[in-house]
């Protein structure tokens, strides 16, 4: 492998003005997730993991060749989401999974 080479692919995205109530539903964000690492092709090595702290959550999925971590806060609209996976795999498509469904309306930075 020449040095240059890329051994993971990663994906990087913050969301504004998303709807409070896509941000709020922990069932649904971690189907989200596992949805969107089908989508990159990185199988899971366990369920989502999801952390609440004051107005805001955090959904983790380890997987086999990356992870998924999407960080919201409901009320202000606001979600990163971060991805990586290990090459070949795409972290960008993982990322149209998550964006088609929060993503409506809201801003991209």
């Amino acid at each position: 492998m020449s040095a240059a080479a890329r051994t993971f692919d990663q994906a990087i995205l913050e969301l504004h003005d998303v709807p409070p109530e896509r941000l709020s539903d922990p069932a649904a964000l971690s189907s989200l997730v596992v949805a969107a690492a089908g989508a990159v092709g990185i199988p899971p090595h366990t369920p989502p993991v999801v952390k609440h702290a004051t107005g805001t959550l955090a959904v983790g999925l380890l997987c086999r060749e990356g992870h998924i971590v999407l960080h919201a806060s409901p009320q202000e609209g606001l979600c990163v989401i971060d991805i990586v996976a290990r090459s070949p795999a795409r972290a960008a498509q993982g990322m149209d999974v998550i964006t088609r469904r929060l993503g409506p309306g809201a801003s991209r930075v």
